[in-house]
């Protein structure tokens, strides 16, 4: 339905879907919130119809239909933002000290990673080495080509073969912590058996 831009400055955006109870279509509630250090910056929400950037703290914009565009920016009550989503707020890691987040993009129906994801590669690393982790999350996801098993098993070969890398290049395994969502999670929402590349990743984030 949507496609999100990813943040940029290496500021970190907080993106955050919800299904809102008792509506009777699906509707996506976005909302732009700072990093714990206060800055902000951007997402682009795209869908068919056009497209919205939030760019301002409290900013939501909201999509329902794939073929409209998303509704104009709007701030958002803080109230609301603890109401709605409140359980997911909470069940983030503690913030105390800032995070990075990594996209990794792959080659279509492979575990190869794109050149220059090869060299965000090294960048991970040397990040992790260079500052104190506590833990490391390996996300992997696939497009839509192929079936729903298939994709999963995917997504999980390739979450596998970045855990595996970084444990090569000397980064402790019991700091890794691997998922993998298939086709379920898309940066990009697409039609079934639709290659999109936005969708054929890794999220590696540091905390």
């Amino acid at each position: 339905m949507n496609r999100m831009k990813p943040w940029s400055n290496g500021l970190l955006i907080w993106v955050l879907l919800c299904l809102l109870a008792g509506c009777s279509a699906h509707r996506d509630l976005i909302v732009l919130l700072p990093d714990p250090d206060g800055k902000i910056g951007s997402v682009r929400v795209t869908t068919k119809g056009g497209s919205q950037v939030l760019d301002k703290p409290g900013q939501a914009t909201q999509t329902e239909d794939f073929r409209k565009p998303p509704t104009a920016p709007q701030p958002i009550d803080e109230s609301i933002i603890t109401g709605v989503f409140g359980v997911t707020l909470s069940a983030q890691p503690e913030l105390g000290g800032r995070f990075h987040s990594f996209t990794l993009w792959f080659d279509n129906d492979t575990t190869k990673l794109g050149h220059e994801s090869g060299e965000l590669l090294s960048e991970i690393v040397r990040t992790i080495k260079n500052r104190k982790v506590n833990e490391i999350y390996v996300v992997g996801h696939t497009d839509r080509v192929g079936t729903e098993l298939y994709n999963t098993r995917l997504s999980s070969r390739r979450a596998y073969y970045v855990r595996d890398c970084l444990v090569f290049r000397g980064i402790k395994s019991s700091l890794i912590v691997v998922s993998f969502h298939g086709e379920a999670m898309p940066l990009v929402e697409t039609e079934d058996e639709v290659a999109e590349p936005l969708n054929r990743r890794v999220e590696v984030i540091v905390r």
